[in-house]
């Protein structure tokens, strides 16, 4: 394991902006931040829309995109800039996450200085051999349930979704597209932890991911059981797998 730490003497100050999952609320973690914090780090938490009390749910009437959300985490970036312009930004993003990370990298006006992307892919189903049967078969049904109910409901994620963000979300399912370019053009560091015979991300997935960035920027750790600490938690945040040893 890789140990990452924030020696004031010997680095830059660091903060650590954390962008979660699809759907998945800031509570879930709660313990991560903790431990970067008392690592030394200054950690945020930039929310997904529409999941916190408080927040408008997506809906008919409030709907937003890919590119909405990448622009909630560029003004993080630029705000913990501002607040204190010594500091080193990084961005930990998990799975939806992690993909704007990469679109706000490709920004390089709002760029963070680094990124840590964790269970992160593109998610095209011809990269899961027979199981991208029925995630295209889920990503086919999108655009009809969200028509329908002007949103997507919580089935398969961690809340309910905008329908626009979701539609490309399928599409990515469907044709391979990104909301970022696959072209090793993005050459900040970039680190890719990948989780031990994972059963929702598979290597091609995450492989398309790391595409975006130059090779030698991008370096990749692969996180098994053994590596987690005693008493570890072995379920991800929406429980469909372990968290050590299994799919993302």
């Amino acid at each position: 394991m890789t140990r990452i730490e924030n020696d004031r003497v010997r680095t830059r100050h660091t903060t650590v902006l954390i962008s979660p999952a699809m759907g998945v609320p800031a509570r879930v973690y709660r313990r991560l931040t903790e431990a970067l914090s008392r690592a030394g780090f200054d950690v945020a938490i930039v929310p997904r829309r529409g999941i916190e009390d408080g927040s408008e749910t997506p809906s008919r009437r409030s709907d937003w995109s890919y590119a909405d959300e990448a622009d909630d985490l560029a003004d993080a970036v630029t705000a913990a800039r501002t607040e204190t312009p010594e500091t080193r930004v990084l961005v930990l993003g998990h799975s939806l996450g992690a993909q704007l990370a990469a679109l706000v990298a490709s920004r390089t006006d709002r760029a963070p200085d680094g990124i840590v992307a964790i269970g992160a892919s593109v998610p095209h189903f011809r990269h899961y051999g027979a199981r991208g049967i029925p995630l295209a078969a889920l990503a086919a049904s999108v655009t009809p349930v969200a028509a329908v109910l002007g949103r997507w409901p919580r089935r398969g994620f961690g809340g309910p979704t905008p329908r626009t963000l979701m539609r490309e979300w399928a599409r990515m399912v469907l044709t391979g597209w990104a909301p970022f370019a696959l072209d090793s053009r993005m050459r900040l560091p970039a680190l890719s932890i990948r989780l031990h015979d994972d059963e929702v991300v598979s290597g091609r997935a995450a492989d398309a991911y790391d595409a975006a960035f130059d090779k030698d920027a991008m370096s990749t750790l692969c996180y098994r059981a053994s590596d987690g600490p005693a008493g570890a938690s072995r379920r991800t945040s929406d429980g469909r797998g372990r968290l050590m040893g299994s799919s993302s």
